[in-house]
């Protein structure tokens, strides 16, 4: 049996006014919720606002299930709603998608919490707050969480997913990079963050950064390859190829896509499942199977993607050779250590999906657009105004 609320959502339409109401009452509630934790924990006690029972801690813990909540909610009731294609796949990638989704906000949220909580106790070096202000920070962040969870959530499409990632990925490996005790991991590789040798910190926000990142690609993954197939229902071969029949044969193949993004999320799930240090072989294994996947769309675009532009194709080409380029400076010429040649190829392969994401975003945006001529017939009331005025 579907609740009243579930057969409300199907009948109608979920609109960007049902999800900032939606958000702003998922706000209300999670900001009660965070108030009354304050004021049952800060019973009594003058808190900082980080370190200990402090305003930060209590407060990413509040935040994070708000944030949880209401990504969640949105997911089911919105998201699904919005983009039914979501209720088309089977459960268990339904299940992957809203745990990436629902895990990157919550970590996220934590993450955001904690780092400024922390640099507002350096800025208000031995502040101290009472119970009611306390409580008030802790239902404002939480409220705040909900709200801004709930509205990117019930809002995800590739691209704006494809930011998410990055920005989490970035700040999760720079935060660990802070909290290395090691100060000269540098000189090794990137997956020393991820060692016990350097730090509880570091390794567990390494690790968990690289899991939840992998989560996150799978969902994308998702989102990616439905924008794939609404571009491949209406794939041309350009007239001036019709009469080559190896390029008449040529189709998109999104599936292919999904596939190799699918195996660079199991790539970089198991990187931080599998710490460099418990086996560097297993590991190493993980590191190549997502450094051959991309290395496979890359050079595969013209095959894969046959309706993207030429400029993209012959981009996807200089991509391999910037990774090659990037290669022989560390392994033979020794311009710099094996760190420098990952920052170097993540750099390169960040660039390239940036690209082919806003590339697939903009085509699709014109196939849902209908085509018309220059402005000629545009009729704008402002205009039509002044001139009745007149």
């Amino acid at each position: 049996m579907q609740s009243p609320v579930e057969k409300n959502l199907r009948a109608k339409r979920i609109s960007e006014l049902d999800i900032e109401r939606y958000a702003l009452w998922a706000g209300l509630f999670c900001a009660l919720f965070g108030l009354s934790t304050g004021l049952i924990i800060f019973a009594g006690q003058r808190p900082a606002l980080f370190g200990g029972l402090s305003v930060g801690s209590v407060a990413s813990v509040t935040a994070g299930v708000s944030a949880g909540t209401a990504s969640a909610y949105a997911f089911r009731r919105l998201l699904r709603h919005r983009e039914t294609w979501l209720r088309d796949i089977p459960k268990w990638r339904q299940y992957v998608v809203g745990l990436g989704l629902v895990v990157v906000h919550v970590a996220s949220t934590v993450m955001i919490t904690l780092v400024v909580s922390y640099l507002f106790q350096q800025a208000f070096f031995g502040l101290h707050m009472d119970v009611l202000a306390a409580s008030l920070s802790v239902a404002a962040i939480s409220g705040l969480s909900a709200y801004l969870s709930l509205v990117a959530t019930a809002r995800t499409n590739a691209e704006n997913l494809s930011i998410v990632l990055g920005i989490y990925m970035a700040a999760g490996v720079l935060i660990s990079m802070l909290l290395a005790e090691n100060q000269i991991w540098w000189q090794g590789m990137f997956s020393t963050l991820g060692t016990s040798g350097s730090g509880m910190g570091s390794f567990w926000t390494f690790n968990t950064t690289m899991v939840i990142s992998g989560l996150v690609l799978a969902a994308f993954a998702e989102f990616l390859t439905r924008d794939l197939a609404v571009l491949s229902q209406t794939y041309r071969c350009r007239p001036s190829l019709e009469r080559y029949p190896m390029i008449r044969r040529l189709r998109p193949r999104p599936r292919v896509v999904r596939w190799c993004l699918i195996a660079v999320s199991i790539g970089v799930i198991g990187v931080g499942s599998i710490p460099m240090d418990l086996a560097p072989q297993v590991h190493s294994a993980f590191v190549q199977l997502a450094s051959g996947a991309m290395v496979i769309l890359l050079l595969g675009t013209w095959v894969l993607l046959p309706g993207h532009p030429a400029v993209f194709h012959l981009m996807s080409l200089s991509a391999v050779g910037a990774l090659w380029l990037a290669f022989l400076l560390w392994n033979s010429w020794g311009y710099y250590n094996l760190t420098g040649f990952e920052l170097s190829a993540v750099a390169i392969l960040f660039t390239w999906i940036s690209v082919f994401i806003r590339t697939t975003a903009a085509m699709i945006r014109d196939r849902q657009r209908p085509h018309r001529p220059h402005a000629g017939g545009v009729q704008d009331p402002y205009l039509n105004k002044d001139k009745q005025n007149h």
